[in-house]
């Protein structure tokens, strides 16, 4: 009886089509699946790769601030962000008093003097300074004379243009500088807050710079037809030096931190002493202050973001990287004393869309010789090591587990207990 249920297969059965195409289709399929697999396995690396480039400050902090100073250049262009008309007569008229003197020294030719100097009067043709200054039919007292009822007519409409254009700059940079923490956490709330305060205190700054910036500049470069190439760069710079400085405050006071005020303002100050020495040479050798005025805001955007990024990098004693959760890879510097992690978007660590974490989960508190985590009683219990604390002194490499998401803390100068 156990012979007859038995299957038997002949070798002739064994290689009949049938079983090569099974037998094919099978070993595709599994060649499928080890390609998907392999596939996948890049696509997270590709992922993590993208994660951690994203989540590192400095690249974050930079990325914003140059958008912020892209778009505040684009801002200012639209409500015609220039310097002083006065001020670009003058430079026109240094440019004309170098081509003459080129021309006396015999190193250009009378057409080729001819020549720039038309160049020179295509810039300054809808100046009405330089028209003056450039008529050499007009006596001095005819010029002083014109002068003065221009400089009356265009005094306010220059000084609403240049407040508007440095408050809409200011306020523009501000917002970028002051989201880009809260944004890349995904704190969306905070990001409003932020924001807010921030375009408020940057509107303040840039019409503060609105008020004396091209006074600034007009001292240090001296007066029309009397500027010389070293004098105008050095008021350049000293110009957009005070631009960069008072714009970057914003950020560092919406953090409510005198590092990060300090930082900031000292990476605005550096951007702003960039983008000055690069504005004349770029409008020399491009032809274009809006050009100039776009390196600028850049590099004063790009530089306060990134530098201040750096510094307290360099500068940071202790701090949190996420290793497991929704936002892995990202690291918080612990500079607020206390700094609360929680699920309310007023914590410094905000870990959201997790219903095992409180409001207010735990603390970290500075004290002397390192740093303390104490669980608060919300949320489900504060880990450390795979152990519930209370309150307990962090060392280096210790583990934190704060419902779904897992910190390695971090610090330059382990604490050593007695």
């Amino acid at each position: 009886m156990a012979d007859e249920n038995k299957i038997t297969i002949t070798w002739d059965e064994l290689r009949t089509r049938q079983v090569e195409q099974r037998v094919s289709a099978m070993q595709a399929m599994r060649r499928n699946r080890e390609y998907a697999e392999i596939q996948d396995a890049e696509q997270e690396k590709s992922q993590a790769k993208f994660k951690s480039l994203w989540f590192n400050a400095i690249f974050y902090m930079t990325v914003f601030g140059v958008l912020g100073g892209v778009i505040a250049w684009t801002a200012g262009q639209a409500m015609h962000f220039r310097n002083s008309a006065r001020l670009e007569a003058s430079e026109l008229m240094n440019r004309v008093k170098e081509i003459r003197t080129a021309a006396d020294a015999g190193k250009i030719s009378p057409d080729e003097r001819a020549g720039y100097v038309e160049l020179v009067a295509a810039d300054g043709r809808k100046n009405p300074y330089f028209l003056i200054y450039a008529d050499e039919r007009l006596t001095t007292s005819e010029k002083e004379a014109r002068l003065a009822a221009v400089t009356r007519r265009d005094a306010w409409k220059e000084f609403i243009s240049n407040v508007i254009a440095f408050g809409v700059s200011g306020m523009i940079l501000a917002i970028a500088l002051s989201i880009a923490e809260p944004m890349v956490s995904r704190n969306i709330p905070s990001a409003i807050i932020n924001g807010s305060v921030g375009a408020t205190l940057g509107l303040l700054g840039g019409v503060a710079v609105a008020l004396f910036a091209d006074r600034l500049y007009a001292a240090l470069a001296g007066s029309e037809g009397t500027i010389t190439p070293g004098r105008q760069i050095v008021a350049r710079i000293a110009q957009w030096a005070v631009v960069g400085l008072t714009l970057s405050l914003a950020a560092g006071l919406v953090m409510r931190n005198g590092k990060k005020l300090i930082i900031g303002a000292g990476g605005g100050l550096l951007g702003g002493i960039i983008g000055g020495a690069l504005f004349d040479i770029v409008a020399k050798y491009a032809h274009s202050d809006a050009l100039s005025s776009l390196i600028g805001l850049v590099a004063i955007g790009g530089i306060a973001g990134g530098s201040s990024a750096l510094v307290e990098a360099a500068a940071r004693s202790g701090w949190l990287k996420v290793t497991q959760g929704l936002i892995a890879g990202k690291q918080f510097i612990l500079y607020r004393n206390p700094t609360f992690i929680g699920s309310s978007p007023d914590s410094q660590i905000y870990l959201f869309k997790d219903p095992q974490v409180g409001r207010r989960h735990a603390a970290i508190h500075i004290v002397k010789g390192g740093f303390e985590l104490e669980d608060l009683p919300l949320g489900t219990a504060t880990m450390v090591n795979g152990r519930p604390v209370s309150r307990v002194r962090l060392r280096s490499g210790d583990q934190v587990q704060i419902g779904g998401t897992r910190f390695l803390f971090q610090e330059k100068q382990p604490s050593t207990l007695a």
